[in-house]
């Protein structure tokens, strides 16, 4: 005896539309546009090269400067990122300053009754670590990171040789 079929409408969408055939993985949510942020071309300021006051001291104002290099020649820093690279510096200042504190002491230390503990350094270089690879991310300055943006569209012309590129070229 043939088995009847009933079909329902979101069943029909499940398996591929009024068709009844399947599809297989389809694709979810909207489709990404090139240029999400193209909206906004013109708008965003550009980051001082200048470091803010850091806590990090000289340290950090050196990374400072050093990163703020790099993200310039890449296109894509603005003062939206401030706050991630203030993050970033000061993270840095505070692993390096861990670190020299490790080499100085060592990663062991040993406690009263003989028993030897971690440095509670490691613990400070390691959540400054963390938090340097999380502003990394979030700066695009990791190789996954610079993967996932698309590469710059051609600007009509040659932009002049000591043209300073502005905050937005990235986005355009």
């Amino acid at each position: 005896m043939p088995r009847e079929r009933f079909e329902t409408a979101a069943s029909r969408v499940a398996v591929g539309g009024a068709s009844g055939r399947f599809s297989g993985m389809g694709a979810r949510g909207t489709k990404p546009k090139d240029n999400a942020a193209g909206d906004v071309s013109g708008v965003l300021s550009a980051l001082s090269a200048t470091p803010p006051e850091l806590r990090g001291g000289a340290v950090a104002e050196e990374e400072w400067k050093r990163i703020v290099a790099e993200l310039r020649k890449l296109g894509f820093i603005t003062s939206i990122n401030r706050q991630s690279l203030v993050n970033y510096c000061e993270a840095f200042a505070l692993a390096q300053l861990a670190l020299d504190e490790l080499h100085i002491e060592g990663i062991t230390l040993h406690g009263e009754t003989g028993n030897k503990y971690m440095h509670p350094a490691m613990a400070v270089w390691s959540n400054a670590r963390a938090t340097m690879e999380k502003e990394a991310k979030n700066l695009g300055m990791t190789p996954l990171a610079l993967q996932s943006i698309r590469s710059q569209k051609p600007t009509k012309g040659k932009p002049a040789a000591n043209a300073e590129p502005k905050p937005s070229d990235f986005l355009t």
